[in-house]
């Protein structure tokens, strides 16, 4: 594989990308996915290298003055995330394509940079009720605050979705990786 593909999953927070991520990398053994860096706290159920590379803020910032990464936000305020170019290349290196689950601005970032190579999905969910049930359960948000704060950059997020190649609407989550596997498949074997 001299150049692989991406595969770029991207949407607000709850709405199932890491989810439909895991689906992905059990039935594709071609696809790896990209660790992003971030400057937020590790939680508990999470491991250094293998859900993020947890690094301090003056670590990123260095990253970012050294051109290293291939996109990089400040996704909530003084929380940076980005993706290394070398992630990138190590993945290509060992002849696999590259998943990703990023913000949106990212996702958009990446598909600019690699429009012949990327496959970008955007899903969402179509209620505000739905997405603060899935953060409220999946108790990685410490306060009502953060959940908030994540709640309130949705609609400015899905009015990116008409930008990302395809959109899925995740209200039944069986069908949604149904549709994903789908995408992928003719994607990466044309198929």
């Amino acid at each position: 594989m001299k150049k692989g593909k991406m595969i770029i999953l991207s949407g607000p927070s709850g709405s199932g990308k890491t989810t439909i991520s895991h689906c992905l990398l059990s039935k594709f053994p071609d696809l790896k996915f990209s660790v992003s860096c971030t400057t937020r706290s590790i939680r508990n159920n999470e491991k250094h290298g293998k859900d993020y590379y947890f690094i301090s803020m003056n670590t990123f910032i260095s990253k970012i003055k050294k051109y290293q990464f291939a996109e990089w936000e400040e996704v909530y305020p003084k929380l940076f995330y980005g993706t290394l170019k070398k992630e990138i290349s190590k993945i290509w290196k060992s002849n696999k394509h590259v998943l990703f689950d990023v913000d949106v601005k990212g996702g958009l970032s990446l598909k600019k940079q690699y429009p012949d190579n990327s496959l970008s999905m955007f899903i969402m969910v179509n209620s505000m009720k739905i997405l603060k049930e899935r953060l409220l359960m999946r108790k990685s948000e410490k306060s009502y605050n953060q959940i908030n704060i994540r709640l309130n950059k949705v609609k400015k997020e899905n009015s990116y979705a008409k930008l990302f190649d395809f959109v899925l609407l995740n209200i039944d989550l069986f069908q949604t990786k149904r549709k994903a596997i789908q995408l992928v498949s003719n994607f990466i074997y044309g198929k």
